[in-house]
């Protein structure tokens, strides 16, 4: 229901937009996020075109005179196994886009060679050509209802101020564009700018593919003549909001064989804008993934641009970013630590590898749970040696076991069912209970920082540790897990003497004479006999023996009943 609708978004006439201020500053993060020169004064205009979702007639943008321009953004190409691929290495030498100084011009050329996305891919570079402000549409659906040839208009997140991020067309593959856009919504998410939820439709993509020759000028091998395309192929196409990766690389790869196809026999592809189908809709594709049209595309001059009447240009000055700070001030101020920079940090100065520094920096609140859990940590311990392994055990405690128990509550509902799906090495997620966000734990820094603290000091073991974390996740939200140790009998044994006095009322039981006497005896079972005692130690012990240490007492006590045999 469109329950969430201002009247202007509905071009009730006499209705007038209004600037959002906390759009005006994020697009300023962002754009200094993504190395973009900054205008001080941008203005708005209009951009006429008709569709349903549109209910003015017209967008207002910045398409001629943007918040920012000249920017680039460095890159891996997305691959299935990227989460596995090994991340010690870092290749720094780039292809493609812009050298380092954003403010040279650029001609757009361009020479590349497709590569295989398998193992180390070397970095890319991709130009941001401009950062703008522009007014949201609204949204057509029609498959929500049963006859095909009618839809429904949602307006809810008609009018709202977006950032829009408009590149150069460095892109050669769909493992490319997915690659960026990941890497783009980690950034924005890291710099708080957007919360990265493509599938809830906080960051989209609209993907713009054209094919072209595979050889062009010296790249083609001397066998091979230089390709040229049918007259009218070539055209750009436009695919609108796509909202997850897998989506992304679906659509760009039917859009190259449904393009390829099309210049093959000779007939003009245009300029158009077409959606994406995850659920199939023809027998050619069973399992889904085509694109179909929307409406066709004219050239730029047909939306008729204009300035916006109703908005004065955007003068980026101490009142329209809300504070007494000029641009400069406003950025040093507010720009947080860049993601590049927080892994080297936490590498350099916490000891953790650089896999774990990855882990915690895609989900910035991990940030800070991490480094006051380490404090925490070495505070209760009073530790100051080098090397340190609280923060590895930290960091390993933190990307393992409160992530999983994070993720398990924000998947699962009351009876243990899980929304999280799997497909093509891609994860997505139904309805969750939470973000998948250490920001959601119930297990703060000082608590797993206790907890830690407590392992080192050997007075819980591992297996307890993991039951204690539990239990402060599921059941007790306010106890340390020094008392939940204390409540429920955990701690590590580890005096030598109580182990001794433990192992002999083992050893010396009755109901055990049988096994003492086949140990005595010596032979090739004697290693069972004694696998069995350590067994009937430990659980003698409730399980809270020092394993090392249970087994060195275990193994005095033998030694004196072997020793005490007559020679």
């Amino acid at each position: 229901a469109n329950v969430f609708v201002h009247p202007y978004d509905m071009a009730y006439p006499g209705t007038l937009p209004s600037l959002s201020m906390s759009a005006v500053k994020a697009s300023v993060i962002s754009a200094t996020a993504l190395n973009c020169q900054i205008h001080e004064t941008s203005r708005f205009e209009r951009k006429h075109y008709f569709y349903p979702d549109l209910p003015n007639g017209y967008q207002i943008t910045q398409q001629r005179w943007p918040l920012a321009s000249n920017g680039f953004v460095d890159f891996r190409p997305w691959s299935n196994n990227q989460r596995q691929m090994k991340k010690g290495k870092q290749n720094t030498n780039l292809r493609r886009g812009k050298p380092t100084n954003c403010n040279k011009k650029h001609d757009g050329s361009a020479k590349v060679v497709m590569q295989s996305n398998q193992g180390e891919s070397e970095n890319i570079q991709l130009r941001i050509e401009r950062i703008q402000l522009e007014q949201d549409t609204g949204k057509t659906i029609t498959n929500s209802i049963a006859s095909a040839s009618q839809s429904q208009i949602d307006l809810n997140r008609a009018g709202c101020a977006l950032i829009e991020i408009v590149s150069h067309p460095d892109l050669r593959s769909a493992h490319e564009a997915a690659g960026v856009v990941e890497k783009i919504r980690k950034l924005l998410k890291h710099v708080g700018t957007c919360d990265g939820r493509m599938e809830e439709g906080s960051l989209r993509c609209d993907l713009n593919v054209s094919i072209a020759p595979i050889f062009e000028g010296d790249l083609a091998p001397s066998h091979i003549q230089r390709s040229k395309l049918p007259e009218g192929n070539g055209h750009r196409v436009e695919v609108k909001n796509l909202n997850s990766l897998r989506q992304i690389i679906s659509a760009a790869e039917y859009e190259v064989l449904r393009q390829s196809i099309l210049a093959r026999n000779n007939t003009p592809t245009g300029r158009e804008t077409r959606t994406f189908h995850v659920k199939p809709i023809s027998k050619e594709f069973p399992f889904g993934g085509e694109t179909i049209i929307i409406r066709k595309k004219g050239d730029s001059v047909d939306y008729r641009f204009m300035p916006e009447p109703d908005i004065p240009p955007l003068i980026l000055d101490e009142e329209s970013l809300g504070s007494n700070l000029n641009l400069e001030e406003f950025i040093e101020e507010n720009m947080p630590e860049l993601p590049e920079e927080t892994v080297a940090r936490l590498v350099n100065d916490y000891g953790i590898s650089q896999d774990v520094a990855d882990v915690i920096i895609n989900d910035p609140p991990a940030i800070k749970l991490f480094e006051h859990a380490v404090e925490t940590a070495k505070m209760e311990l009073n530790y100051n040696e080098s090397p340190d392994p609280v923060p590895t055990m930290v960091g390993n405690w933190l990307c393992n076991d409160l992530f999983a128990l994070v993720k398990k509550s924000a998947t699962e509902d009351g009876n243990g069912n899980s929304a999280l799906e799997t497909d093509n090495g891609e994860e997505s997620y139904g309805s969750l209970n939470h973000p998948i966000s250490v920001e959601f734990s119930t297990v703060k820094g000082d608590r797993l920082g206790s907890l830690i603290a407590m392992i080192a000091n050997g007075i819980v073991s591992t297996s307890m540790a993991k039951k204690i974390l539990i239990i402060m996740f599921k059941e007790d939200l306010q106890s340390s897990p020094m008392e939940i140790a204390k409540s429920n009998g955990w701690r590590v044994i580890s005096d030598m003497n109580t182990l001794i006095q433990l192992c002999e009322s083992v050893v010396f039981n009755p109901q055990n004479s049988s096994q003492l006497d086949q140990y005595r005896k010596g032979g090739k079972f004697q290693w069972k006999i004694e696998k069995f005692l350590i067994g009937k130690v430990m659980a003698a012990s409730n399980g809270n023996a020092h394993p090392e240490r249970m087994k060195e007492a275990l193994s005095s006590v033998l030694q004196q009943v072997t020793s005490s045999l007559p020679q």
